[in-house]
């Protein structure tokens, strides 16, 4: 059961996975030190096995409670076993059918071993007696214990085993050679490796395409309750509307339709790639209140959100996806511009707070601007640290060529991206245990576990880790940590048995659950793409071994191994713009140059505002210090790019601050500016703004959903929409009035109102002015009525997104 806090206004809520019951039952090579051979192996050329020999269960020795039948062995509680020696006279590979049933409907296990270490684990359905298998293979001929041992009784069934024959397979195929990973990546290169055909060179394309096209028919296109995935839910003035459902849950949740349009891309299925995301932005995605933009992660299968929180994995495979659509197939218009709604998608994410005017409702960004990583929650404590597979630096490389930015600011947001790709391959390495390369489903900024609902260890999310930094690796060879963080963690699951590692672990490696599930399987297969050690090939030869997952669970082990299959195929790839070549941007030229004109100037009781001019072009933010007389400089602040003014709060009437500026960027650095001191005072100073001179938009006095940057010959102000205003203090109209207002101003939106309101935001509009939405800067008056006279606080608040650069009132 996997558990997600996701604290909603009115209650914690939570989230959950059901993965427990999902049982493998592939038969898997094995390691056995000493006995079987090391290496994952393609199978041999066909050939008869030959019978060694049949053991009934009954004729072996049992402990714990295990009791014995006339005809077969019972197994009622954990820990029960049985077992025998057995001879073998050569070496080579081996194969065991074992025969065995459950006691009730429902499925019942035994874990084999074969001298003191795990082969597999078996599952068999229903009280009809099957045959289930295990390869292994042996190193040199002797004897060795064979061993059946009850580890997943839960009391609702018992295990029961008739026999078990052995069977010679012949020679061990010789081992291929250790993989060996990219130097260049894909990106660069344009080569996708494909590990089943680096594995075993008898698999051709052809036999690729049919397992996935397998896989699609089993989960799009099947109309089969028991198999399918994708879910068609009638049509809307869009087009068709379609959802994947969690089939454990019955409800829909964002990851999966995210997994779905990346499936659905990738394997060139515009129609249902469409469906999926009309039905996300139709019934998932906020439309109104500071959570707009961001898509609610569990939703019922009727469209109703049961969860309004975003989760971060969610947005981030759906912006992906877009540029990916965008790319494959062109742009449309409305909610098939993909380009435009990935955009929109990377805005939100890293500027929900500038577009609410900070964190409002507890609402924060996506992505923790000073960490430069993703959050779990972006909501109250849930911001606070982070889930390490949801660190995708594989997708935050091409965000770094590809934003448009927010309102101008695309070389910062592209810098952001690829400051958090460098970030999260550092993450990876913090975040996994030195010994075992296993990480936590949560974990701090630092790294270490965060232990919320049991999440400190590693469970159904940490499954994907292995899968982001083994891909990153794969299309950009940048992560030089990538390939040991593989190898070992490939070595601990081997250390647990190929055909008996569970699904849970504490990240020392201590087993949490008795089930395997075919989600890790897969993910550990795919995490060959940047492994080094001929191990590799057994998890290879796994991930190719599995089959569609059916039956209830089958929802999140079902899509990570169709997409771990794309990505070990060669399948999964980077689909760029039209006519353009793989080339890195360029490198950042060095540390931004320092700020300049750093003023500071008391603003009203208890404030003192900064101002300073930008001499950067390639800062991704400042840097703001401050010190009280002639103590020591404290860190105040950090502000994203192009900012260009603060004002300081909560100071102490008569006591002189004084401050320093500094710009930052990957490269370092600049030098401090030159400092500005001021004393706080005890009162609101008047301005005595003259009402009918140029009143320049920056300076304002105090703003909400404000930034500032340059353009249209100076300094602008752009509002991020409805709820964002300025206000400017003591605005002196004269006791004959204005009659009227000019704003210079520019919008893309239609529609919008520009409105002047006296003394409080909430106030009725003396003068509204609307300005034209074809994106260029333009003068635009309106009349003001009633007059505005004497002296009066300003607020000057939008319906929509607008960019100002000045105002003046009319007499």
């Amino acid at each position: 059961m996997r558990s997600l806090p996701r604290p909603g206004p009115r209650s914690a809520r939570t989230r959950t996975r059901t993965r427990t019951r999902t049982t493998v039952s592939v038969a898997l090579a094995a390691l056995f030190a000493g006995f079987l051979t090391s290496a994952a192996l393609p199978a041999p050329e066909a050939q008869a096995a030959t019978l060694v020999s049949t053991t009934q269960a009954e004729a072996t020795t049992k402990s714990g409670c295990t009791s014995f039948a006339s005809t077969h062995a019972v197994y009622y509680c954990n820990s029960d076993a049985t077992y025998t020696s057995h001879a073998f006279d050569k070496a080579g590979r081996y194969r065991i059918d074992v025969t065995g049933s459950s006691s009730a409907s429902n499925a019942a296990g035994i874990t084999v071993s074969v001298g003191g270490q795990k082969t597999a684990t078996l599952s068999f359905s229903g009280t009809s007696w099957t045959t289930k298998q295990a390869v292994f293979d042996v190193a040199k001929a002797g004897s060795s214990e064979v061993r059946f041992t009850l580890e997943s009784d839960n009391g609702s069934n018992d295990t029961l085993i008739d026999q078990y024959q052995l069977y010679y397979e012949g020679a061990t195929p010789p081992p291929p050679p250790a993989p060996v990973p990219p130097t260049t990546g894909a990106f660069a290169s344009g080569k996708y490796r494909n590990l089943f055909e680096e594995w075993d060179s008898g698999i051709t394309d052809a036999a690729v395409k049919a397992k996935l096209d397998s896989y699609w028919a089993s989960f799009f296109t099947s109309t089969d309750d028991t198999k399918r995935l994708y879910y068609p839910a009638g049509s809307d003035s869009e087009g068709a509307l379609a959802y994947i459902k969690d089939t454990g849950n019955d409800d829909v949740r964002s990851e999966g339709i995210s997994y779905g349009m990346m499936i659905a891309v990738q394997m060139d299925k515009k129609a249902e790639f469409n469906a999926l995301w009309n039905w996300a932005t139709t019934y998932m995605r906020h439309k109104t209140g500071p959570r707009t933009g961001y898509f609610c992660w569990e939703a019922t299968t009727a469209g109703s959100c049961q969860d309004n929180n975003p989760a971060t994995d969610g947005e981030e495979y759906m912006a992906t996806a877009l540029f990916f659509a965008g790319h494959r197939w062109g742009d449309g218009s409305g909610i098939y511009d993909y380009t435009a709604e990935a955009n929109g998608i990377l805005n939100t994410m890293l500027h929900k707070e500038d577009m609410n005017g900070g964190v409002v409702d507890s609402i924060t960004n996506m992505f923790d601007r000073t960490q430069k990583m993703p959050v779990f929650v972006p909501y109250a404590s849930s911001a606070k640290f982070s889930d390490p597979s949801y660190h995708l630096p594989a997708f935050y490389e091409l965000w770094a060529r590809w934003a448009d930015g927010y309102q101008g600011q695309q070389a910062a947001d592209r810098q952001f991206w690829r400051e958090a790709a460098q970030t999260s391959r550092s993450y990876f390495t913090k975040a996994t245990h030195a010994t075992t390369g296993l990480n936590p489903d949560y974990a701090e900024f630092s790294g270490s576990p965060n232990n919320t609902g049991n999440h400190g260890d590693f469970r159904f999310d940490a499954w994907r880790t292995s899968v982001n930094w083994s891909v990153d690796h794969s299309w950009w060879a940048a992560d030089s940590a990538a390939v040991a963080r593989t190898d070992r963690m490939q070595s601990f699951f081997e250390s647990q048995g190929m055909g008996a590692y569970v699904n849970q672990y504490s990240l020392s490696g201590s087993g949490l659950s008795s089930d395997r599930s075919p989600g890790l399987i897969a993910s550990n297969g795919a995490a060959s793409l940047a492994a080094g050690n001929p191990r590799a090939w057994k998890f290879v030869e796994a991930l190719w071994n599995l089959e569609p997952p059916t039956g209830r669970y089958r929802y999140y082990d079902g899509l990570l191994t169709y997409m771990a299959l794309l990505h070990a195929s060669g399948t999964f790839r980077i689909h760029q713009p039209s006519g353009t070549t793989p080339t890195d941007p360029p490198p950042a030229t060095g540390a931004p140059a320092a700020p300049s004109a750093l003023t500071a100037n008391p603003s009203g009781a208890g404030k003192i505002t900064l101002t300073w001019a930008d001499k950067a072009t390639n800062e991704s933010g400042f840097r703001v210090e401050r010190r009280v007389g002639s103590g020591s400089w404290t860190a105040l602040t950090t502000l994203a790019a192009d900012a260009r003014t603060h004002t300081d709060t909560g100071l102490t009437a008569g006591t002189a601050y004084t401050y320093r500026v500094r710009a930052t960027n990957a490269s370092g650095d600049s030098a401090w500016s030159a400092e500005a001191t001021a004393t706080a005072t005890g009162t609101d100073t008047p301005r005595n703004r003259d009402a009918f001179a140029v009143i320049e938009a920056e300076s304002y006095d105090s703003a909400t959903g404000a930034t500032t940057r340059t353009a249209d010959g100076g300094t602008v102000v752009d509002l991020t929409g409805s709820g964002s205003r300025l206000v400017l203090n003591d605005v002196a109209f004269g006791a004959a009035g204005a009659s009227g207002v000019k704003f210079r101003a520019a919008t893309s939106a239609s529609g919008v109102n520009l409105q002047v309101r006296l003394d409080n935001a909430t106030s009725g509009p003396a003068c509204t002015v609307y300005p034209d939405g074809n994106g260029a800067w333009h003068l635009k008056s309106n009349t003001c009525w009633p007059r505005p006279t004497g002296t009066h606080t300003v607020s000057i608040t939008t319906t929509g997104a607008v960019s100002i650069n000045h105002l003046t009132f009319t007499s």
